[in-house]
């Protein structure tokens, strides 16, 4: 009995002195140690060798006790419980002053391959992408006026007619006009100067000019000729009229003429004898030599050439002189025939607009009326604004697209297009090269998006719904963004390679809300952290749970 006592005074003070605050004052050094002793084999044989110890205590005192005092049997019972308590004592004094290290545990998700698009959705309205402006062909009389504003045309339809009467009337003098333009031109080339004009063809004015002081000096060249010759077979007559009265000196009549005209002279002076025949013969003689003379002066031959050269000059002159009068500038006649050409042109155009007109104005393409700004009856100018049709054939949508967006559009990018719950398709036609600022003061760009396939209901003015496949991309590493961090290096991910949290900085290509496209930094297979990346730390050791 007293060898048990002994021994429980024992084991209390060993777990008196296991669950000491001294020893959980232990630092961590030593901690560490007695963990190690506690795990070693040594350890465990030490309790091993306790624990047989207390078997064969209990074994002794059952033996002596059976033979000895069998009524004892319950206290020996009592003691095992002792033992065993201060067992249990030890192993949970191990566990909360050594617990077990437990690693963090993450789900992550291998890197694959896979495609990524970017659809932006954004709103705009509905507008015609052709507007026409009809202006008034001719001057008119309207006569019917068969729409307004908010109507519905097709291509073909009347939209209003002029007084065709009035048509008519201004047709006619239309063509009185080209008439005219006809005869005054043609009246610079009448037929009676055409003959002077042929004396002067091909000669400037200067020329005429120089070409008649010429002929003035040839015939005055030819006069002089002429008057010298006659002048000398003048003064031989004039001498012969002289040798014809001095024939007899002595019988001369004064200013007495005989029968045979010629002056009579007569012997001595005396009037009642009669003249010699010797004188007679020689006054006959000298009176046949001055006609002779007078008669070869008359008709010279070379006098007379001299006296036909003249003439001709002259009348080179004379047509000379006309055609001067009648000559036409050549840059006259060019303008002349331009003015007529151009006035004849203009009639013809129109006269064929006025009989265009008379069938009325029809629209060229269906559309709707967004102006009228004429009425029945009213007479209008060409060139007077009339009616505005907007083309609902060719219909667009105006969105206005911001610079985070602006980067990710283009050119021929299709759009699904909704319209009064009716969808369309849609291609983007037009990108502004200059930004503006809408109501809120930010920076947008206006874009054109073309509906392909539009019908008669759209209505111009409405919103639409636009969503642009903007960038896309196939057989690409792709991510969902909540794996994706930020920090002032960049973007980066969190990997884990053999138990070790690893830092990986990639570059983001396409990026939508949910997803990125990976261009650099990973490749296919790698494991990539997809949970609780706020408490992970590079380096630190984890746990793997692959995710779905």
């Amino acid at each position: 009995m007293a060898d048990n006592k002994d021994l429980n005074k024992e084991n209390e003070a060993l777990v008196k002195e296991t669950v000491s605050p001294e020893n959980t004052a232990e630092t961590a050094v030593k901690e560490k140690e007695a963990a190690a002793e506690v795990a070693s084999p040594k350890f465990e044989t030490e309790i091993k060798e306790t624990a047989v110890s207390d078997t064969q205590v209990y074994e002794d005192e059952e033996e002596e006790t059976e033979i000895v005092k069998p009524k004892k049997r319950f206290k020996k019972r009592f003691v095992i419980i002792p033992l065993l308590l201060v067992a249990g004592g030890a192993v949970a004094a191990k566990m909360f002053l050594f617990p077990t290290k437990t690693l963090p545990t993450v789900v992550t998700q291998p890197v694959e391959l896979g495609n990524i698009e970017n659809i932006i959705s954004i709103s705009g309205n509905v507008a015609s992408a052709e507007t026409q402006v009809i202006f008034a062909d001719i001057d008119g009389t309207l006569s019917q006026v068969n729409v307004k504003v908010g109507d519905k045309v097709s291509a073909g339809d009347v939209l209003f007619t002029y007084d065709n009467e009035k048509l008519d009337l201004a047709e006619k003098q239309l063509e009185l006009s080209t008439t005219k333009a006809k005869a005054d031109y043609n009246s610079i080339y009448s037929t009676a100067g055409a003959a002077d004009r042929k004396y002067a063809e091909g000669m400037s004015p200067q020329q005429i000019n120089d070409r008649m002081d010429a002929i003035t000096a040839e015939c005055r060249a030819l006069d002089d000729k002429i008057t010298e010759k006659k002048n000398r077979i003048n003064q031989t007559i004039k001498d012969l009229n002289n040798v014809s009265k001095d024939i007899n000196q002595n019988g001369v009549f004064d200013g007495t003429l005989g029968d045979n005209n010629y002056y009579e002279r007569r012997e001595n002076d005396n009037n009642n004898s009669e003249m010699s025949e010797s004188n007679r013969q020689m006054y006959l003689a000298v009176q046949q030599t001055i006609n002779d003379v007078t008669y070869a002066r008359d008709t010279d031959p070379e006098i007379k050439s001299w006296e036909d050269q003249k003439k001709l000059l002259e009348e080179e002159k004379a047509h000379l002189t006309n055609a001067k009068s009648a000559y036409i500038n050549p840059s006259s006649a060019t303008a002349s025939k331009a003015g007529m050409e151009s006035t004849l042109l203009s009639n013809e155009d129109k006269i064929s607009r006025l009989e265009a007109a008379k069938e009325g104005v029809k629209a060229d393409f269906d559309a709707v009326i967004t102006a009228v700004d004429v009425a029945e009856g009213q007479s209008v100018q060409a060139g007077a604004k009339t009616i505005t049709l907007a083309n609902i054939e060719d219909v667009q949508v105006n969105v206005q697209v911001s610079k985070s967006d602006l980067g990710k559009i283009s050119l021929g990018q299709k759009v699904d297009i909704t319209v009064n719950n009716n969808s369309y398709e849609g291609e983007i036609t037009k990108i502004s090269g200059t930004a503006t600022k809408n109501s809120n003061g930010v920076p947008v760009v206006d874009t054109v998006i073309k509906i392909k396939n539009p019908d008669q209901n759209i209505i111009l003015g409405v919103e639409a719904n636009n969503k642009i496949h903007a960038q896309k991309a196939e057989n690409t590493v792709v991510l969902p963004y909540e794996c994706i961090l930020t920090d002032a290096q960049g973007d980066y991910v969190y990997v884990v390679e053999n138990g070790i949290v690893t830092r990986k900085n990639v570059k983001i290509g396409i990026s939508t809300s949910t997803q990125a496209q990976i261009l650099e930094g990973l490749s296919a297979g790698d494991q990539v952290i997809s949970t609780d990346l706020d408490t992970l730390t590079e380096g630190a050791e984890v746990q793997l749970t692959s995710g779905l």
